[in-house]
């Protein structure tokens, strides 16, 4: 008996601990998913596969979705139904929305669904076609119900009568029935709620019965309704009253006493009402009165002697043609006015004088104001604590310099909209610490350069809609800490003039930079590589034309990831509008609609290098082969270059003797007349062949880049003026890009490549014949001696060699002009040079 006791205590032992391991597995994996839980069941046939999800051991209900969040069980329904729909008691807020059946809230309807603990009501855009009387009764936890927007026309009086923690009712927008006028009846028995909205729900009268049996309510919406008139006592049971909002009715006037008992009343909406006066209301304590959109025209000395405490006063949009002096002189702790939309011409110098705490004064789209007042607005504690001025789209025709003059603390004013054309230094040097500006669309054609000397804080200017013509950049010198500026939609030619000693800081904060719309035809890099910190620059809309200078642009925002607003996809395209089009909006867009394809660069000229060197230079490679890079001294040649010179013109050379230099001028086509009017002479820079291969390898045909020379001769316009060289590059890079639509194009300049090369392999075999150096330096002296040659005629890229040869006497030049029309083409091309890379590009050959 002893072992089979002992045997049974282990067996239940081990049960034991098996049942204990289990336990604490599910209640961790509980735990878990109450973290982060969301779920919704549809049908529940099988339970035993089902996750129990409340404590009830109840899944959520069908048609809602269950949802835990810091504690609390939210069901989100979009119907309710008793008899299929059961919830556990842990549900602490439900939610329908949007119910496609019309909702019956039966007696004892959430009980009767398992919301015993339930605090949180919110049946919302859905249709209740009844409430019964004892709907919510039991609900002991119940705080706050919203039962709006939905077709609810009567309430039982005892409907919330046990709800006890009742706080927030909300039944705005239903076309509720409320008690007739001089009944003794009232609304709602509930007498915890403190915030009630009745809010549009076509109420005709209030009387003073109405909410007798809420005597907790603190804030009171009853605004969108149709009420007319009030009685004097329809607040009086309600002292605990702080907020009413009489918005959007049709009252015309409120009675002197109506809120004599509602001493704890600080704000009151009474906007959009065919009110004319407040003159007489007495409230004792109120801190906001918004009477806004009402019929007010004229503000007395002592309309509001009634509310001299109040701190925010909104009386804008009531056609006020007329301000005593003196109507706000008691209002000493006002901190906020707002007297825009009116029509006001005039604004006395003292309007404001004892408003010391005004922090926010608002004048703005009063239409007939010209002036501020011209010695500023004067104070008696001599500076005022305004931070916010807004006087736009007024008539303002000048701000004088004392305007603003006792405005020290002001951070952000607004003057958009004005008639203002000029801005003197003075403005706003009494107000240090602004930070933002709004001079938009006024009519500024130029601001001073120290006008905004005294604003080392200043963050945000908005030029946007002047006719500006021309800015210095010492404009901003000033202003170190700017991040916005918007010089849109103006008459800008260029972004801003820059000064000669333009400091390395002007603009290093900016980030946001706005100049479309304007006349800008060309914009430099060196405007803007300052700007550090730019993010987003918008130049569309402008007279951009194609340019080296453009291209250094675009390659700078590229490199600087700089944006530009992708809201705007129209441009100037080369001086000519350009239409609207949709698509991504791109740096790389841009320069395609500005260049269309891309442009040859002008070359850098070349170094000085003296002729005596040159000549010196030659002589000392025995071979004839000299190193253009050595010779020029120029770092932009790739090394181990060489370049050999076949000048066209060989019949000057009198050390040819079997006339092959007339065969190779048939056999190139490349005859021409002296006397000639257009003289076309192109002169090829081939690679010359090393000794041990007379023809040029496949490789070194690939490798190969050739030059195109040519000299326009006897025209008039290049008469006085020196040659000019371009030089097109197409030597492969991974770093450049293509352009597919200019197939039509790279087609015809491969037939020319290839016309070009089959010329140079017949003018090698027979160059390959004489001597290298002789021929090469006889074609040198013949290009240069020929009778009647000018300097520019010789289509070579090198000046005279020495002052030794014969022929005629050629100036000695320091420096290397540059030619007109030189066009670099690499063989096997397939791309043009992108835009948006650029190095200084020389011939070189290998």
């Amino acid at each position: 008996m002893g072992a089979r006791s002992l045997e049974f205590v282990l067996l239940l032992a081990v049960c034991t601990l098996a049942i204990s391991e289990s336990v604490n597995k599910t209640g961790k994996k509980d735990n878990k998913d109450s973290e982060n839980f969301l779920f919704q069941y549809e049908d529940y046939d099988s339970a035993d596969d089902q996750e129990v999800l409340f404590n009830e051991d109840r899944p959520c209900p069908r048609d809602c979705i269950c949802t835990v969040s810091q504690g609390y069980r939210t069901a989100k329904c979009n119907r309710l139904e008793v008899g299929t729909q059961k919830f556990g008691d842990d549900i602490t807020d439900l939610v329908i929305e949007n119910s496609d059946t019309p909702i019956e809230l039966e007696d004892f309807i959430f009980k009767k669904i398992g919301l015993h603990q339930i605090a949180t009501i919110k049946i919302v855009n859905s249709t209740i076609k009844y409430v019964g009387p004892n709907a919510f009764h039991g609900l002991h936890e119940l705080y706050a119900v919203n039962l709006s927007d939905n077709i609810l026309y009567r309430l039982h009086p005892e409907t919330f009568a046990t709800n006890k923690k009742l706080l927030l009712l909300t039944l705005s927008n239903n076309p509720l029935h409320f008690p007739a006028p001089g009944s003794d009846e009232y609304f709602l028995n509930a007498s915890s709620v403190q915030e009630f909205d009745v809010s549009y729900c076509y109420a005709q009268y209030i009387n003073a019965n109405t909410f007798k049996k809420m005597p907790g309510v603190m804030y009171l919406n009853l605004a969108g309704n149709h009420l007319s008139a009030l009685e004097a006592d329809t607040f009086k049971s309600l002292l605990d009253l702080e907020e009413l909002d009489l918005s959007d009715n049709k009252l015309r006037s409120l009675p002197d006493d109506i809120f004599s008992e509602n001493t704890e009343l600080a704000t009151l909406h009474i906007q959009r009402n065919p009110i004319d006066s407040v003159y007489g209301l007495q409230i004792s304590d109120l801190l906001t009165l918004n009477a806004g959109q009402t019929e007010i025209k004229f503000v007395g000395p002592s309309m509001f002697n009634g509310m001299t405490y109040i701190a925010n006063l909104n009386l804008s949009g009531n056609s006020i043609e007329k301000i005593h002096n003196q109507a706000f002189h008691k209002l000493i702790e006002l901190n906020y006015l707002d007297l825009s939309y009116n029509n006001l011409d005039f604004i006395s110098s003292i309007l404001i004088k004892e408003n010391i705490e005004l922090d926010i004064f608002k004048i703005s789209n009063n239409v007939n104001l010209k002036h501020l007042p011209v010695e500023g607005f004067n104070c008696s504690a001599e500076q005022f604590n305004i931070y916010f001025f807004d006087a736009s789209n007024c008539g303002l025709e000048e701000i004088y310099d004392d305007s603003l003059k006792t405005f020290t603390a002001l951070s952000q004013i607004n003057l958009s909209g004005n008639k203002i054309k000029s801005i003197s230094d003075r403005v706003f040097s009494r107000s240090p610490k602004l930070i933002e500006i709004n001079l938009s669309y006024n009519y500024l054609t130029t601001l001073d350069s120290k006008v905004f000397e005294k604003n080392k804080d200043l963050g945000k200017l908005n030029l946007q809609g002047n006719p500006l013509k021309v800015l210095s950049a010492e404009l901003f010198v000033h202003t170190p800490m700017l991040t916005w500026l918007d010089m849109s939609h103006a008459e800008l030619t260029s972004l801003w003039k820059v000064e000669k000693n333009q400091p390395s800081t002007l603009l290093i904060n900016l980030s946001f930079l706005n100049v479309s719309h304007n006349r800008i035809v060309e914009i430099k890099q060196t405007e803007i590589d300052t700007l550090k910190k730019l993010r987003t620059l918008d130049v569309s809309n402008n007279l951009l034309a194609c340019s080296r200078e453009f291209e250094n642009l675009m390659t700078w925002l590229s490199n600087h990831k700089v944006s530009p607003n992708a809201n705007t996809a129209s441009i100037a395209n080369l001086a000519e509008d350009a239409k609207e089009e949709n698509g991504t909006y791109s740096w790389e867009f841009l320069t395609h609609k500005t260049c269309g394809t891309p442009m040859p660069h002008p070359v850098e000229a070349l170094p000085s290098v003296s002729d005596e060197e040159i000549w010196e230079r030659i002589d000392k490679d025995a071979d004839g082969n000299f190193d253009l890079k050595d010779t020029l001294d120029d770092g932009k040649i790739a090394d181990d270059t060489k370049m050999v010179n076949d000048d066209d013109n060989t019949d000057a050379d009198d050390e040819d003797e079997d006339g092959e230099e007339e065969e190779d001028e048939d056999e190139s086509g490349e005859d021409y007349d002296e006397d000639d009017d257009n003289v076309d002479l192109k002169v090829k820079l081939i690679e010359k062949p090393s000794s041990t291969s007379p023809k040029p390898t496949e490789k070194s045909q690939n490798d190969r880049i050739k030059i195109d020379i040519k000299l326009l001769e006897n025209d008039n316009m290049y008469d006085d003026l020196e040659p000019e060289v371009y030089v097109q590059s197409s030597v492969k890079d991974e770093e450049h890009g293509h352009y597919d639509y200019l197939w039509p194009m790279l087609i015809a300049i491969l037939g020319a490549i290839l016309l070009l090369i089959v010329i140079g392999k017949v003018v090698m075999l027979v160059c390959s014949k004489r001597n290298k150096q002789i021929r090469y330096n006889s074609a040198i002296i013949a290009a240069m001696s020929h009778q009647g040659r000018t300097k520019k005629d010789c289509g070579l890229v090198y000046q005279q060699l020495s002052e030794d040869l014969t022929g005629p006497a050629t100036p000695k030049l320091n420096r290397y002009a540059p030619l007109h029309n030189v066009a670099v083409k690499a063989s096997n091309m397939s791309y043009e040079s992108s835009p948006f890379h650029h190095s200084n590009i020389v011939p070189e050959a290998v």
